[in-house]
């Protein structure tokens, strides 16, 4: 029987409607919440020379997983675990960093076949927004103007060569979190105006990501889960601030399922190939003079919301119980 490991967090909607998919496919299917290890959840593993790697268990919520009969692990945003205030800050981090043994084991167990989506490290170099957007303008995306700096001199200097039209992103993960209140603070792409600058000293704390703003007819999302590509064509009811950056208003977009031009689709795939990923979201405009620029890829990014819109019609969550379930067939 193929046996799915899922590696997630508690309260993500994106678990359960999967795992029922891949058990629909009589597969068998286990969920880990990373962050519940070591305290919760029990591995043991011995390096075997006749297996040719590890070989164990990992034990959790009454599961007994065998880590060398996996036929797939998909990383779906595992959370670290967080010891105890009450230990030492130094054995406190001691002890967090010792989870790296799980990890390495579940990764050794590409050598004896299991398939990732996607591998650490893959996830890891891919969420780097600075190569990120150097590998699309590399494989031909177009890119709008874009200024990484912590210079507010620079900064000043870009909105002025950009005419006083341009916008300000994330750099990386585009949420501060709260673990005491045990809450996010979202950083939303936001336009930059000529009265921020009383403030442009504030540029030299950290990187910034400033962007020329391109005007757009629509926005799309890609979903690339193995070598299926999926894409929804987004249209704001609203101007302003939901037309700068959707992920505030989903409730006043229209949606529709969008066919990609052939040349644009394997630019996408070029893209998540070169990241040696098996799944991205990818988040692109369209002009109106019908161009497609690239804005951000997601290697853990959320999907299913588009198939809650759009139905059957773009079956997600089925795409990726068969690259977990049968990836000799659907990966990438």
């Amino acid at each position: 029987m193929r046996q799915v490991l899922i590696l997630s967090r508690p309260q993500d909607g994106h678990v359960s409607p999967v795992l029922e998919e891949i058990k629909a496919r009589g597969a068998r299917a286990y969920c880990l919440h990373t962050a519940d290890f070591p305290e919760k959840a029990t591995f043991t593993s011995i390096l075997s020379q006749a297996a040719g790697g590890w070989i164990g268990s990992l034990i959790s919520d009454d599961q007994t997983i065998p880590l060398q009969e996996l036929t797939s692990i998909w990383r779906r945003r595992p959370k670290r675990y967080v010891a105890s205030n009450a230990y030492a800050p130094g054995i406190k981090a001691f002890i967090e960093e010792a989870e790296r043994a799980l990890l390495g084991v579940l990764e050794s167990q590409t050598l004896q076949g299991t398939f990732w989506v996607s591998q650490t490290h893959a996830v890891r170099r891919a969420d780097l927004k600075a190569l990120q957007l150097a590998m699309a303008r590399h494989l031909g995306f177009q890119v709008p103007r874009t200024l990484m700096t912590n210079s507010p001199q620079e900064a000043e200097a870009f909105y002025h060569q950009c005419h006083g039209n341009i916008i300000l992103k994330a750099v990386s993960r585009g949420a501060i979190e709260n673990e005491e209140q045990q809450m996010s603070h979202f950083l939303y792409t936001s336009q930059v105006e000529r009265a921020h600058f009383a403030h442009i000293e504030g540029v030299r704390v950290t990187a910034h990501l400033f962007q020329e703003r391109i005007e757009k007819t629509c926005d799309v999302r890609i979903v690339v889960i193995g070598r299926q590509v999926f894409a929804a064509r987004m249209h704001s009811l609203q101007g302003g601030q939901a037309c700068l950056d959707f992920r505030q208003q989903y409730a006043n977009l229209t949606y529709e399922v969008h066919t990609l031009p052939e040349v644009i689709r394997e630019k996408v795939l070029e893209l998540v190939r070169s990241f040696d990923l098996q799944f991205a979201s990818m988040d692109c405009l369209i002009t109106s003079q019908d161009e497609y620029v690239f804005l951000d890829l997601n290697p853990n990014g959320q999907f299913l919301w588009l198939q809650y819109r759009l139905g059957s019609r773009l079956p997600l969550k089925e795409a990726m119980a068969d690259l977990l379930v049968y990836p000799e067939e659907y990966r990438l």
